[in-house]
């Protein structure tokens, strides 16, 4: 798996090679704006967090001499860059009051509307939870691998996955009715 201190991709990567650098993003970019656009909701948002994750990899490779597991890594720098950009919303929000939910331009109506509320559902969640269900839907982390990407205990992650699911049931059924 890659991402382990002996992994070849990893002493690239330290080393400063293009090439090495190509190959993680071709391995987990797609992951991780997955993870991130669950996380924030926005595509846009979620590909300019993921090219920042790229970005400090690339400015701080010097520390990832000390790093054991690349994809670890790599999504809890992702979850930092996404909180900061949730952070930042939240607070352009409360100058702005927007509010308004994004247009999800669906081929059928209904499939849009279920779209729209999920989504609005989703972004009602607490941030630790709404990273929970991005990372273990979006992200494909099993867990163990969310628990030490959020320094959290195993039963902790599982838990907010479970606590997230239970909300958003009843979200969901709460507008339907």
């Amino acid at each position: 798996m890659p991402g382990r201190s002996d992994d070849p991709l990893l002493a690239g990567l330290v080393a400063g090679r293009e090439d090495a650098l190509a190959a993680a993003y071709d391995l987990f970019a797609q992951r991780l704006v997955a993870a991130a656009w669950g996380m924030l909701g926005s595509r846009e948002e979620a590909e300019d967090a993921v090219q920042e994750v790229f970005l400090n990899l690339v400015r701080s490779r010097s520390a990832l001499a000390d790093v054991e597991n690349l994809q670890g890594y790599l999504f809890t720098a992702l979850r930092h860059a996404a909180m900061r950009r949730w952070n930042g919303r939240k607070r352009e929000r409360a100058s702005a009051d927007l509010g308004a939910a994004e247009d999800l331009a669906a081929p059928e109506a209904a499939r849009a509307e279920r779209s729209a509320r999920l989504e609005r559902a989703l972004q009602a969640l607490p941030p630790e939870q709404r990273a929970v269900v991005a990372l273990k839907i979006d992200g494909g982390l099993t867990f163990a691998e969310i628990a030490a990407v959020l320094g959290t205990s195993l039963s902790t992650a599982a838990s907010r996955y479970r606590y997230a699911l239970e909300k958003l049931r009843q979200r969901l059924e709460e507008e339907r009715t």
